[in-house]
């Protein structure tokens, strides 16, 4: 895992591999990073959907499992968002973690 300018990349082609092999399958794979704005974690396995609403519904899931993990810590979050990258690396959606977006 290589991190550099306050990014953490396991595998830079691995958008490129999944692409394809993803079009061939008739879903879309979508990668869900996490980014403050400055440090981004980046989802290098993402998940194959039917369509971004589908996409949106597993990314909100995952949101509120982020923040019940921990509830007392829910200031940890505070800036943070979720990104929903498609295969062409743009963000075509964003949630926020923080506990003030969270209802």
């Amino acid at each position: 895992m290589a991190r550099t300018d306050g990014v953490i990349d396991a595998d830079p082609q691995a958008h490129a591999v999944a692409s394809s092999s993803s079009a061939r399958s008739g879903l879309t794979r979508y990668y869900f990073n996490l980014t403050d704005g400055e440090i981004m974690i980046r989802d290098e396995e993402g998940i194959e959907t039917v369509s971004l609403q589908a996409a949106v519904v597993s990314a909100l899931e995952a949101a509120e499992e982020l923040r019940a993990q921990d509830p007392s810590n829910s200031s940890e979050w505070q800036g943070w968002r979720l990104e929903i990258v498609d295969t062409s690396g743009r963000a075509v959606q964003m949630i926020p973690l923080d506990a003030r977006s969270a209802h």
